[in-house]
């Protein structure tokens, strides 16, 4: 299964989430409409004058510095500089809560996780990382059907996304549902994902 790296536009941070055994990172994230929100309330920020800019300035230093800390696994001080930029931030921006989350995930705290992501999609319900880390932190409960359902809340928004077919085909592989579990393989083999061809060509052929 896999993870993804996180990466947003107007110069805010760069993270790699790692962490659940059977995830791996590697391709960019789709922001979608979570860019342009933050751009607006960034540059709305921007125009103001005194107090508003310097809070702008300050958001920005905690949260690069709260994903400097996740890259190198200082989870616990990450989500203190998360919490701080989201006390901070022009707007409740849903990568801050999402970051935020991934950094409790890898620290056991799977319901801080899911938490944070649902506040991440209560700020902008078409967030697919929102759907697709939730999916992560109910995969490591055992909630597989819940898993399944934030795959295909992911695939629904963003049908070509190879990453959300291959890990929804190995939850249900988990379930038992090998069937399920082929199906995915095969369109994450057809958007060009290696490892899911080479799981369809193992289990399935």
């Amino acid at each position: 299964m896999k993870l993804r790296n996180t990466a947003i536009a107007l110069g805010v941070g760069a993270a790699t989430a790692a962490g659940l055994s059977l995830l791996k990172v590697d391709k960019p994230v789709v922001i979608g409409s979570t860019a342009v929100v933050v751009g607006a309330a960034l540059m709305i920020a921007l125009r103001d004058e005194g107090n508003l800019n310097k809070k702008v300035r300050d958001y920005e230093y905690f949260f690069n510095r709260a994903q400097d800390k996740f890259e190198v696994a200082n989870y616990k001080e990450a989500i203190l500089d998360y919490s701080k930029a989201l006390e901070l931030s022009p707007a409740e921006i849903c990568l801050v809560y999402s970051m935020r989350g991934n950094a409790k995930c890898n620290l056991g705290d799977l319901d801080g996780a899911i938490s944070d992501q649902n506040k991440a999609l209560d700020f902008d319900p078409l967030y697919a990382d929102g759907y697709f880390y939730r999916s992560s932190a109910k995969f490591k409960m055992g909630d597989f059907a819940g898993a399944i359902e934030d795959y295909t809340k992911v695939i629904e928004i963003n049908p070509t996304d190879s990453d959300a077919f291959f890990n929804r085909a190995n939850v249900k592989k988990e379930s038992g549902d090998l069937n399920g579990a082929y199906e995915d393989w095969k369109k994450g083999a057809e958007l060009g994902d290696e490892d899911a061809a080479k799981l369809l060509k193992e289990h399935c052929e």
